[in-house]
């Protein structure tokens, strides 16, 4: 009763909800309060079970990006060049779809290096350190983790350019603008 009484004193406009704790009426001597029958949990919604893949799509669009200002462009430190590419795995509901393989292949496109800093998976980094030569192409073989994601960490010190193709068993993966995906450093 004490709880209902104070919910709708909580409730009431201020004017209204004028009450003090002695207006609350006491139980009558040798009763207990008891607490109100524990209300069974909820069972747990089922986990909803993707489908098969139906859409795989790079979640950006071409990228420009100022140069990297760090010493180690291999080594991941939140510098203002780092590109990271994320790429989502979907069923035909928009459900995220884990375990999806995902080959990336990166192309140095420019005249000075990009570096391949990481590939991140369910919030786990696990580095790569690699180094691109301008007209070099390097290919990495993922799988999208429990939330349908992976993201590759891209660097770069100098003015370069990189073009990224990707695929996976539902065919060529596309940026959000339905293009393959471009990243450009601009800088010294």
């Amino acid at each position: 009763m004490r709880h209902l009484i104070l919910t709708a004193a909580l409730l009431l406009p201020a004017a209204s909800a004028q009450m003090s704790v002695s207006d609350i009426p006491a139980l009558p001597p040798g009763a207990t309060a008891q607490a109100p029958a524990a209300t069974p949990a909820a069972p747990a919604a089922p986990a909803v079970q993707a489908g098969p893949v139906a859409k795989v799509e790079i979640q950006d669009v071409e990228i420009t990006s100022p140069v990297s200002a760090g010493t180690t462009p291999t080594v991941a430190s939140d510098d203002v060049g780092e590109v990271m590419i994320p790429v989502l795995a979907t069923d035909k509901d928009g459900n995220s779809v884990a375990g999806v393989a995902v080959t990336w292949e990166v192309k140095n496109t420019g005249k000075n290096p990009v570096y391949v800093i990481s590939v991140a998976v369910d919030g786990k980094a696990t580095d790569i350190a690699a180094t691109i030569a301008p007209d070099e192409t390097v290919k990495y073989e993922t799988m999208t983790g429990s939330d349908g994601t992976v993201t590759l960490l891209l660097n770069a010190t100098a003015s370069t350019a990189a073009a990224l193709t990707l695929t996976t068993s539902a065919g060529e993966v596309k940026n959000l603008r339905d293009a393959k995906q471009t990243i450009d450093w601009i800088g010294q």
